[in-house]
């Protein structure tokens, strides 16, 4: 995913910082500072991310499989655009 600065269209010097489940991005090159909407997706910038549950799975006895936790994916329903985001447990 490749963000840019909306002021100079930097993409290189950037820093992010979370407050309140919010993520700010400042551009180092002019300064700007703004928040980044984690719900629009970066290919096509529709607002159609979805959180999908994908099972870890672990091979148990002969063809067995257990499910041992989830991996959250972010998915666009638009384009099809697809991030893995962290691993829980079940």
């Amino acid at each position: 995913m490749e963000i840019a600065c909306p002021s100079c269209a930097e993409t290189e010097r950037l820093s992010g910082e979370t407050r309140d489940d919010v993520i700010w991005i400042t551009c180092a090159a002019c300064g700007t500072t703004w928040a980044r909407d984690p719900d629009v997706c970066a290919d096509c910038g529709a607002r159609s991310i979805a959180d999908r549950r994908e099972p870890l799975y672990q091979k148990a006895r002969g063809t067995q499989q257990s499910i041992i936790g989830y991996r959250i994916v972010k998915e666009c329903w638009s384009c099809g655009w697809a991030e893995e985001s962290s691993d829980s447990s079940n």
